[in-house]
This record gives structure tokens, C-alpha cells and sequence, in this order.
């Protein structure tokens, strides 16, 4: 079912103070019971848009949001959809805490230690992860710009092609007429062979730290970067940034992706996210429609048509010079082929 926006939210949806002391806690609001880390406090249209966000996830429905042009959609959608995902790893960890606890107290001590790593891994596989989608890189610039604004830093990636990552000199002095094309058949080459030491350099890489960058993160914590920032961290470090971010998938709460990773199933194959376990988000969706029409479409020029009537005609000069094969020897005539 499909749930929609619209401003006569309850009074229960109402913004609540989870502090009496709001005003050295002012962007910490409770919405449908979920805690929701806000850069300000919201206006009105905001907690309306958060609270219809989180009744979808919470109902495990489908919804269809729209609001006025600058009332902060995005940061609206991540706040919200982080705040329920923080939410549910809380709950989901409580659950495995307390089944942990119920053991007998005749288990041995490798015994209860192999159930908590069950229990922790078990939780980490029940908390969704969440994929994030727009149309352009630019625009999933802006996202992660709106991401380093809040107080959330999770586990996350940005994937991109290796047209936009790839730092490797060699690979790039050899771009040719198409870039994608050339740079893809490049980097196949060597990583092949193992012989790109920024993809071999990954091995025992655990990230860069927080003061790498002037990003205001904690430390401890993953630093939110672009794909710009991406590509200064792999030439800072020597590493590869596309199969870095690859590899970040596996454990990302948060992954951040153009349309075209999600239309085509070669490249949505490609990604390890468990499908079936995820929230999907299409920001700006309302592009949707002709992306997916595009993406399903191809051109075709005069000279291409010219090319495949000469190879048509080509192909029945043949057939028609070979065509005593198909009617037999004999003159009392077998079916022949006729062009």
C-alpha cells in the first residue's frame, strides 16, 4: 500500500521534548516513538514530512512524498530514516542481549561467547540497510553535503564508476576516444594480474581517519566523503577509491548510488546489498520516469540503417546464388527459397 504526504498530521506526530532542557538539546524531536537528531528544530512541514517517512517504514509500506521546493526534503528523508534504522539496531541488540541472557549458566565460556558473536552478527543481518538513489552524481553530491550537516555518521558508501574514481596515472594516460570504455578495459587489465598497486594496496587498509579530512567528524568514526573526497583519499593513501567504496558495501547502513546502479541488473548484481532487506529511496523521483525510458531506449542513425540494408541485401545475394542447396538436384523440383 502506498502512503502519501499531507499536513493534518495527528497531534501525537507533534514534535515532543525529550528533555527539559531543550534549549541545550534543541535538535533532539520524537516522532511516532523514534528519537530524531534534527540540525535545528524543525518547522511544521518538516515534522509533517518525518513523521509520514516514519510511518511508512514502520508499516512496511510503500509512500509516495512531496513538498514544496526548499523545505529540505533530503535532510528531512536521512534524519528520519537514519533515526528509525539507529532505532531498530537498538531494538534488534536489546532482543539478542536478552535471549543471550536466558542461558543456562552450565554453558561453557566458548559456548556463550559463540552464541554473542551469533547474536551480534544475527543483529547487524536484521537492521536494513538503507539505498539511497538520484539521478546525477551532483546530486548525490548534495546529499552527502546535507549527510555531513546532521549529528548521524553511519557506516556508508558512494559508489561511482571508475571513470569518476580511478587515480592510477598509468590508467589514465591511456584514455582514448571513449573514457568509460577505455578506462574500464584498463583497470580490468591490471587488476586482473594484480598488477594495480592501488587495488592491491587495499589489502589491510581500514579507512581513512576522520582527521585525514576537514570534515568536523569524531574520531572513531567514518568521515562522510564525496566522490570528490574519495579521490583525494585514494591519492593520499595510495588506494583504489572504486573498489574501496565496492568493499564498503558489505557493511554500509547507508549506500549512496545513482539511478542507472538500480535499472540495470548487471551492475544492481554487482552490488551486496540483500535486497530483500533494504529501504529504497529515489530522491527526486518525479525523473523516474524518463530515466527508466531512457535507459530502456537506444538510438539509431541513417548511417547505421544504411549499413544493415547493405549486409541484408549482401546476405540474399548469397542465398540466392546458393539456393540449388535448399531445392534438391533433381528436376522434379523440391522447394527452393525465395528472397
Amino acid at each position: 500500500s502506498n502512503a502519501s504526504t499531507n499536513t493534518d498530521a495527528s497531534s501525537n506526530d507533534q514534535p515532543k521534548k525529550l528533555s527539559k532542557n531543550l534549549e541545550q538539546q534543541p535538535t533532539l524531536v520524537e516522532l511516532r516513538g523514534v528519537p530524531i537528531h534534527f540540525p535545528f528544530v524543525p518547522y511544521q512541514c518538516q515534522s509533517d514530512y518525518m513523521s509520514k517517512v516514519l510511518e511508512a517504514l514502520q508499516n512496511s509500506e510503500n509512500a509516495l512524498l512531496e513538498s514544496p521546493t526548499g523545505t529540505g526534503k533530503t535532510l528531512c528523508l536521512l534524519c528520519s530514516t537514519l533515526a528509525w534504522q539507529r532505532e531498530q539496531c537498538r531494538i534488534s541488540s536489546t532482543e539478542m542481549s536478552s535471549t543471550s541472557n536466558t542461558k543456562t549458566l552450565s554453558q561453557s565460556s566458548q559456548s556463550i561467547t559463540t552464541n554473542n558473536k551469533n547474536a551480534h552478527s544475527q543483529s547487524a543481518k536484521s537492521t536494513p540497510t538503507i539505498v539511497y538513489a538520484s539521478r546525477t552524481h551532483s546530486q548525490l553530491s548534495q546529499v552527502v553535503r546535507e549527510l555531513k550537516s546532521t549529528r548521524y555518521r553511519p557506516m556508508h558508501a558512494v559508489l561511482g564508476s571508475r571513470e569518476q574514481m580511478c587515480v592510477h596515472d598509468r590508467v589514465l594516460k591511456n584514455v582514448k576516444d571513449n573514457p568509460a570504455l577505455s578506462i574500464n578495459h584498463e583497470c580490468s587489465k591490471l587488476t586482473k594480474n594484480r598488477k594495480c598497486n592501488y587495488r592491491n594496496n587495499l589489502d589491510g587498509f581500514t579507512g581513512p581517519s576522520p582527521e585525514t579530512f576537514t570534515t568536523g567528524d569524531l574520531p572513531g568514526t567514518q568521515p562522510v566523503l564525496d566522490i570528490e573526497d574519495l579521490s583525494t583519499m585514494g591519492k593520499v593513501h595510495k588506494v583504489c577509491p572504486f573498489y574501496y567504496t565496492r568493499d564498503s558495501v558489505k557493511t554500509a547502513d547507508l549506500v549512496l548510488l545513482p539511478y542507472n546502479y538500480l535499472f540495470d541488473r548487471e551492475a544492481r548484481s554487482s552490488i551486496d546489498v540483500n535486497w530483500e532487506n533494504a529501504i529504497l529511496i529515489f530522491d527526486e523521483a518525479h525523473n523516474l520516469e524518463s530515466f527508466a525510458s531512457d535507459a530502456t531506449s537506444f538510438d539509431i542513425s541513417g548511417l547505421d540503417l544504411a549499413g544493415c540494408i547493405q549486409e541484408v541485401q549482401r546476405a540474399a545475394g548469397i542465398c540466392s546464388q546458393n539456393s540449388h542447396y535448399a531445392g534438391g538436384a533433381d528436376d522434379g523440383g523440391g522447394s527452393q527459397v525465395k528472397l
